[in-house]
């Protein structure tokens, strides 16, 4: 788990300046688990692969707000931790500015 300064993660203003970064990589037989999970005072959200969801399938996104908790379907085109990594805080640099920072 990491803080990270958040305008200076997205390059721009946001409405909260501090937040966690979780990121899990488990090794196992047949798929790892692997999440990224990104946190502030008002929303977690982040992508998994893992078996935790069924409904929307091994890899998803999560999103938890006032509002309750989404899951959606999500492709991570990679398999390799760094490369998962990379694919995800890309998505979440274009996801945060984009209607989840009320």
């Amino acid at each position: 788990m990491a803080d990270i300064a958040v305008e200076q993660f997205l390059g721009e203003s946001f409405p909260r300046s501090e937040a966690k970064l979780k990121v899990l990589w488990r090794p196992r037989e047949g798929r790892d688990v692997q999440r990224v999970q990104y946190a502030d005072d008002a929303v977690s959200l982040g992508w998994h692969k893992d078996d935790d969801h069924p409904e929307p399938g091994e890899t998803h996104y999560q999103l938890e707000s006032d509002d309750g908790v989404r899951h959606e379907p999500a492709n991570i085109e990679a398999e390799a931790p760094l490369s998962v990594l990379e694919i995800c805080l890309d998505r979440l640099r274009k996801r945060l500015p984009d209607g989840v920072n009320d």
